[in-house]
């Protein structure tokens, strides 16, 4: 059983490198007639709910979404939905991908298949937004539709944690191992970790070891533990009582070797960047 701790710190690196892409969004009332099977659908959707009510069966587990309420579809899923032809539903919706790696983020980690929109109103917004982006395209948009979609899996994400207290991992083929590899790395983020070490972690060979590493992450192995490490000094640079010294061994790294990774990463030297959070 993975500590809870180590299982958000694997969530967290997954979002971290999670790479995400609009298929499609619209808003659509639905005719009274609406209703289909989909056997495995090869994209991931979500619908927001206006208006209206059905239900929606995933795996021909069947629920009854209410307006305000987001709705998570994974891909790869056999899914089924029907309307009340007296009173359809009226939502909007997209089509999307979500992959770390070279994986569906939604193998990795299981969410619930729906929850209360915080503030509908400001949602309404958002779609509207995306669907005005991708009609009328310019230079910015896609930066600025990754921005709103990666914005609305985050309040789902924030959402779920709510209801459920967390967001699971799942049990996926050869994903205890990358789970294995981020908890030797969360356990030993202060001691020197090289190839070899996350190699022997999992028996892997360690030309291998790197490129299974970031066909899952997207990122290498050392890529990954610096990132952790200087995620993990900003945290322990808010302790004033910390020296720059401690705050180093404490990441694993040698003080001069940490100040000059974390300017070059944040642009800011380490004292500079404590100043700034005190003030």
């Amino acid at each position: 059983m993975i500590a809870d701790s180590i299982a958000k710190s694997i969530v967290q690196g997954y979002l971290d490198n999670v790479q995400i892409h609009l298929e499609t969004v619209q808003y659509t009332k639905v005719a009274p007639n609406w209703g289909t099977f989909l056997a495995m659908p090869d994209v991931t959707r979500l619908y927001f709910i206006r208006e209206g009510q059905g239900w929606i069966a995933v795996r021909n587990q069947r629920f009854f979404p209410r307006p305000g309420q987001l709705v998570l579809l994974p891909a790869g899923q056999p899914l089924a939905f029907d309307t009340e032809p007296t009173h359809p539903f009226g939502k909007y919706w997209c089509h999307f991908t979500a992959t770390v790696g070279e994986i569906n983020l939604f193998k990795l980690i299981d969410l619930p298949y729906y929850v209360d929109a915080p503030d509908p109103r400001a949602l309404d917004v958002v779609f509207d937004r995306l669907i005005e982006y991708q009609k009328r395209p310019c230079m910015t948009s896609p930066l600025r539709i990754q921005s709103m979609l990666l914005e609305v899996l985050a309040l789902y994400i924030d959402q779920a944690e709510l209801n459920r207290s967390s967001v699971r991992l799942k049990v996926v083929p050869d994903g205890n191992k990358i789970e294995r590899l981020l908890a030797y790395i969360h356990d030993h983020l202060a001691e020197r970790i090289t190839i070899e070490d996350l190699a022997s972690v999992v028996h892997f060979h360690p030309q291998y070891l790197s490129s299974y590493f970031k066909s899952m992450l997207g990122v290498s192995p050392i890529a990954y533990v610096t990132r952790k490490r200087l995620e993990s000094a900003k945290q322990l640079l808010a302790d004033p009582d910390l020296s720059i010294s401690e705050v180093s061994r404490r990441i694993g790294l040698e003080p001069y070797y940490f100040s000059r990774l974390f300017k070059r990463h944040t642009g800011l030297a380490p004292n500079a960047y404590r100043a700034h959070l005190n003030r």
